[in-house]
């Protein structure tokens, strides 16, 4: 894997994002924070799946390696490294990601996800 690639070592600097629901999760993510919107820089090594959600304000996508299959009840549509994603504010969707599988999400709210406190 190139340097580039290498979230651990790009993002070091940056907050991880906390995951209080489930800790054993395979993705891991670094967090961006602004007055209005959060960026999330993802990675999971190996394949994983999300559970059915919604939330009340848009995300924005792009996949950078691997896909992701989107899955809305309009159905099911697997997004690529270089193409970007949408989902509208209250949009059930849950997703399925390849190995490997980064992305930079933008989620329009400032509350979504918050950092890990540090040790």
């Amino acid at each position: 894997m190139s340097e580039e690639l290498d979230f651990e070592k790009v993002f070091a600097e940056f907050p991880k994002v906390r995951f209080p629901y489930d800790k054993s999760l395979p993705v891991r993510g670094w967090l961006v924070q602004g007055p209005k919107q959060q960026v999330v820089f993802w990675h999971s090594k190996v394949q994983y799946q999300s559970e059915e959600h919604s939330h009340p304000y848009a995300e924005w996508g792009i996949v950078i390696t691997g896909w992701c299959d989107i899955i809305t009840p309009e159905g099911k549509r697997r997004y690529h490294a270089g193409e970007v994603f949408h989902l509208a504010p209250g949009v059930p969707h849950a997703s399925v990601t390849s190995d490997d599988y980064r992305s930079m999400d933008v989620f329009f709210s400032p509350n979504h996800l918050q950092a890990e406190l540090e040790e």
